[in-house]
């Protein structure tokens, strides 16, 4: 019969404390291996993506290259993913931040990595929830390199590696400058991303610039005919223009040295008609005053120059006063008479002389006959046995 193993107390309290030391070691192995920090403090947010292969709980959630948070999960919900992540309390994001897909390595594994905003929106909160518009996917680098098989097919190794020699030569030394290109290049590609709807505004109205210009196709043709046509013109007409412009260039010079030697001449001309203008100014009045009377003054002068001779003098109308100097009576010619009749005329709202004089009654039936004169009651002639008649009977009351 076998006795039982005995041990001793003091060796039971060595494998007591070997194993506890073992398990501690193992379990923060597994957190240094695992990056875990079951003791942080941190806030749960969820991010809506279009597509997130390869994320899988525990991958790092880095920001700015650090570990900042864990990947908790992912779900599906209506057709998107919906992958749910733990940040540091020490990490505020904002409504404006951006989460992305990255690739950890080309085995698969991928990480989420943070783009924090301007600082402008609210800071996000326990639980919230970032939409798509906020999301950015990993590019898949298996369709990538499916399509750049045929590509790579027909690339020339020898040629290849000149080339990259030849790169390798030219960016040694130019590190610096590169990485400026690069930041460039994101930044500018970045700002195209936000400027989607202007670009695509732009790219909308040059369609309709284009469309437009497809369609006047045929006034186009023409217009470019016609200047075809003018060109070859001008191309005859070569030696025409060359003469006109050496012509031109000697009239030029001709006048400017004519100007030259009779400034002072010019100038004392411009002085007189400074002066000329100034008293046309000042008697500007009299002038239009003039101007509108002339045609009456000369009127009278054509019509005797137009019966053939240099004057014509003849009475037109004539008048009889008595002694206490009262018009007894008159005669004068009739419009039909006295040829084309001059129509009154105004010069300022002021009726000038021009019409044909009216002076009473006369010969031609101003004035009936036997009927009131111009002098109250004294007696109209028709004609020069009435006027005569007149006369003795004046005569013979006397």
């Amino acid at each position: 019969m076998m006795r039982g193993l005995r041990f001793s107390k003091k060796t039971l309290v060595k494998v007591a404390l070997f194993t506890l030391v073992s398990f501690v070691f193992t379990v923060g192995l597994g957190i240094r291996i695992g990056n875990l920090h079951p003791f942080a403090h941190v806030y749960k947010l969820s991010a809506k993506f279009a597509d997130a292969s390869g994320v899988f709980k525990g991958d790092a959630v880095k920001m700015a290259g650090v570990d900042v948070g864990r990947v908790q999960g992912t779900t599906i919900e209506n057709g998107l993913a919906v992958v749910t992540f733990t940040v540091s309390k020490a990490v505020k994001l904002t409504t404006d931040s951006v989460v992305g897909i990255r690739w950890r390595n080309v085995l698969g594994q991928r990480f989420l990595y943070l783009y924090p905003g301007d600082g402008q929106g609210r800071t996000l909160r326990d639980g919230d929830v970032i939409p798509p518009s906020r999301t950015e996917t990993a590019a898949d680098l298996g369709e990538f390199l499916n399509r750049l098989g045929p590509i790579l097919k027909a690339i020339d190794p020898q040629k290849a590696n000149a080339f990259i020699d030849a790169m390798d030569i030219a960016l040694t030394g130019n590190e610096a400058a590169v990485r400026a290109l690069i930041g460039n290049g994101a930044t500018l590609a970045d700002r195209l991303a936000q400027m989607d709807q202007q670009v695509k505004t732009l790219i909308g109205s040059s369609d309709t610039v284009v469309t437009t210009y497809a369609n006047q196709d045929k006034a186009i043709g023409s217009i470019i005919d016609s200047l075809a046509q003018l060109g070859g013109r001008l191309r005859g007409m070569t030696g025409d223009i060359n003469s006109v412009v050496t012509n031109f260039a000697d009239v030029q010079q001709q006048l400017s040295r004519l100007l030259r030697d009779n400034k002072q001449n010019i100038d004392v001309s411009l002085s007189e008609l400074a002066s000329v203008l100034t008293n046309l100014d000042r008697n500007k009045a009299n002038l239009a005053r003039t101007l509108c009377t002339l045609p009456a003054g000369v009127a009278p002068y054509f019509d005797t120059t137009s019966w053939g001779e240099w004057f014509n003098v003849r009475i037109i109308a004539f008048s009889l006063r008595n002694r206490q100097s009262q018009v007894v009576g008159g005669a004068s010619e009739l419009p039909n008479q006295s040829g084309k009749a001059r129509r009154p005329f105004t010069c300022g709202g002021h009726a000038q002389v021009g019409a044909p004089p009216n002076t009473g009654p006369g010969l031609g039936g101003q004035g009936g006959a036997g009927g009131p004169g111009p002098a109250g009651g004294s007696p109209g002639f028709q004609n020069l046995d009435a006027f005569l008649q007149f006369v003795l009977q004046e005569q013979s009351h006397g």
